[in-house]
């Protein structure tokens, strides 16, 4: 070889190194600038956690992304803490697993008599297995679906009834409330009786407007009106300060007590306390819309836990087969607005599918079985009610977030993300985070008792990267909005805002 060829090559191969190191440098050059990004990303989400304001609390998170599996970011990951409405997450995501979103309850009408000149002579049974959607969220009034079985039984030819209407609620245990629950909310609304027979969600919303003068009369309106429950009032009217009513039901009782002030003029608010015994409130309000109907029954309504014997079921027809709306409706009410009663709901319908009673615990071994083959190891948790409302629940936010992952890669994903509660728009997040990157882009699950806060779902980045997100705090001594001001800005952060 002459050393002309020898140079020539010489000068190739530097030229070809050059290039190498030229293109490893234009490689290398995003990957710092990623990993910078990524830096910063992280000490702005520390700064936000590691606030004086909490030092007193106990913050536990953790971020992963769906797509890769990567770990964001993380702190006390593996701790247990107070869930509050986080824990409908696994209620939930196993409901719909087990069940799909096409399901739904039935609720049947039989009697044990027979119908002679347009008169039935014995009972009418109603039974169910939970349907919790008799109620204005599904239907224009609560009491739609009385009547239209009111209009059936009179196109059977049926204008009368001697005989009584009976709730057979044996679907689920006799246990209305769950474990953990506190005496002090057990007359509101979100602690409802939990019970296979379920009318207006087992509560009663009553509007309160005060009079346009002093002397005027306070207006009470019941969203249903019936003699199950009484109202007594004691309030005060003047035409100064603040008006501050309070509405509690007697332990045991139906006797609702609305006392207080109400300054004259003020706008209307509603009330909702919950109901003793749904069975019998469902039954009673059954007969009532009847006799509104047209149809007279002669006996009372009872509940059949107060009979004596089984006679009543023996030789029973089948008269009316109700549905509800499909599983993927309720479910969203269930997760958007942190429906209790629907949550609690679904953990005994697992018990009485798979066992044949819908007993909280029952349902707690389904639950369990599907969270185990998740991945999730037994007896490294805590899942003492469906809903949250307990205080016995312990969950870390590694467990949340790998249910949430599981769902992620579930058939039933759409259904599933599209049931949670989406920042500035609907649920419990429609007013949080608005006008922000996160706004229309969370999708998440709240939660909250005193003290305590969450929130888990999925947030997307700027770059299309699915994020999973478990934030819990315990032992907050602050307003509820001061915590959600921090989850809320990291979450912006992750979605492009800062």
């Amino acid at each position: 070889m002459v050393k002309g060829d020898v140079m020539k090559k010489f000068f190739v191969w530097v030229a070809l190194l050059g290039l190498m190191v030229l293109n490893g440098c234009s490689t290398f050059i995003p990957v710092v600038a990623e990993r910078k990004k990524e830096s910063e990303m992280i000490a702005k989400i520390d700064s936000l956690f590691n606030d004086p304001m909490f030092d007193h609390a106990f913050w536990g998170i953790q971020i992963k992304s769906a797509h890769t599996g990567k770990i964001w970011y993380e702190k006390n990951e593996n701790r247990m803490f107070m869930p509050a409405s986080n824990n409908k997450i696994p209620t939930t995501a196993v409901a719909l697993t087990h069940f799909g979103p096409d399901y739904r309850f039935l609720t049947t009408l039989s009697t044990n008599g027979e119908v002679r000149d347009s008169i039935l002579y014995g009972d009418i049974i109603v039974f169910s297995n939970g349907d919790p959607t008799l109620y204005e969220r599904f239907y224009y009034d609560s009491q739609d679906v009385f009547r239209e079985w009111a209009q059936e039984l009179k196109h059977q030819g049926i204008k009368e009834i001697h005989g009584r209407i009976i709730g057979d609620d044996d679907a689920f245990d006799d246990q209305r409330i769950g474990s953990g629950w506190s005496f002090d909310y057990l007359d509101v609304w979100y602690a409802a009786e939990i019970n296979a027979l379920q009318f207006n969600e087992n509560y009663v919303d009553i509007r309160i407007t005060p009079p346009f003068t002093p002397d005027g009369d306070l207006l009470i309106e019941p969203n249903v009106r019936s003699e199950y429950f009484n109202i007594e009032t004691n309030v005060a009217i003047g035409d100064t300060g603040k008006t501050r009513i309070r509405v509690n039901r007697e332990y045991g009782t139906n006797i609702i007590h609305i006392s207080g002030y109400a300054r004259a003029g003020d706008t209307p608010a509603v009330y909702s306390p919950s109901i003793f015994n749904p069975t019998l409130f469902y039954c009673t309000a059954l007969k009532e819309t009847f006799k509104e109907q047209g149809i007279h029954v002669t006996a009372p309504a009872v509940d059949c836990d107060d009979l004596g014997d089984e006679r009543w079921r023996d030789s029973t027809i089948t008269l009316i087969v109700h549905e509800s709306p499909p599983f993927r409706d309720i479910l969203k009410g269930l997760m958007k607005r942190s429906q209790n009663l629907y949550a609690e709901t679904m953990t005994r319908l697992l018990g009485y599918e798979e066992y044949g009673l819908g007993s909280f615990s029952n349902g707690q071994k389904v639950v369990e079985a599907y969270l185990e083959a998740w991945g999730i190891e037994p007896q490294h948790y805590v899942y003492a009610d469906g809903s949250g409302l307990s205080r016995y629940n312990y969950w870390s936010p590694a467990q949340l977030v790998k249910i949430l992952e599981s769902m992620y890669h579930s058939p039933y994903w759409p259904v599933w993300y599209e049931i949670q509660s989406i920042a500035g728009v609907d649920g419990t997040l429609k007013n949080r985070m608005k006008n922000t990157p996160a706004e229309g882009n969370v999708h998440a699950k709240t939660g909250t008792i005193a003290n305590t806060r969450g929130l888990s779902g999925y947030v997307t980045t700027p770059e299309g990267e699915l994020l999973i997100f478990s934030f819990l705090i315990n032992g907050h001594l602050m307003k509820s909005n001061e915590t959600d001001c921090i989850t809320d800005e990291v979450l912006e952060i992750l979605a492009g805002g800062k």
